[in-house]
């Protein structure tokens, strides 16, 4: 049998990837890793976002219970409600602030209860000072909407 002195050339040729085959695949990574940075930073903050706003009904929830407490006329006989309101305080590392405002019940034909829009906010990053005061009543875009009712 003869052998033949080009086979193990074309063994050696056969067992890896070329220059081109490696700067394809590269390049293939290089074009899916941003993507998949891009796809988990939008989860992150869809979570940070649904943590925000569990937190933001939790405050305008203790809310609406302090002021249904202190509408309670056999605890309180001189309190009377605001017609709008608004708060600081800090939760979980963050300042909020809660506004609410009353207004007429329409949609319950009983006289003498008053419906209380709650909006919740996220002011800012808890880091020990004091909170700065509200200006009056300023309007800011709220994470958390509860509606309640009570009796006037």
């Amino acid at each position: 049998m003869k052998s033949n002195p080009r086979k193990p050339m074309q063994a050696l040729s056969a067992k890896g990837f070329t220059l081109v085959e490696v700067m394809v695949a590269l390049m293939i990574v290089a074009m899916a890793l941003p993507a998949l940075v891009i796809l988990v930073m939008s989860q992150v903050d869809g979570a940070a976002h649904i943590r925000n706003k569990t937190y933001g009904m939790w405050i305008a929830e203790n809310e609406l219970t302090r002021l249904t407490l202190l509408n309670n006329k056999d605890l309180f006989p001189n309190y009377k409600l605001a017609e709008k309101d608004s708060g600081h305080l800090e939760m979980m590392g963050l300042q909020w602030q809660w506004q609410f405002e009353t207004s007429a019940a329409e949609e319950i034909p009983v006289k003498g209860i008053v419906k209380l829009d709650l909006d919740v906010a996220v002011t800012g990053v808890a880091d020990g000072s004091s909170f700065k005061p509200a200006q009056g009543l300023e309007k800011v875009d709220p994470i958390a909407h509860l509606t309640g009712y009570m009796s006037e």
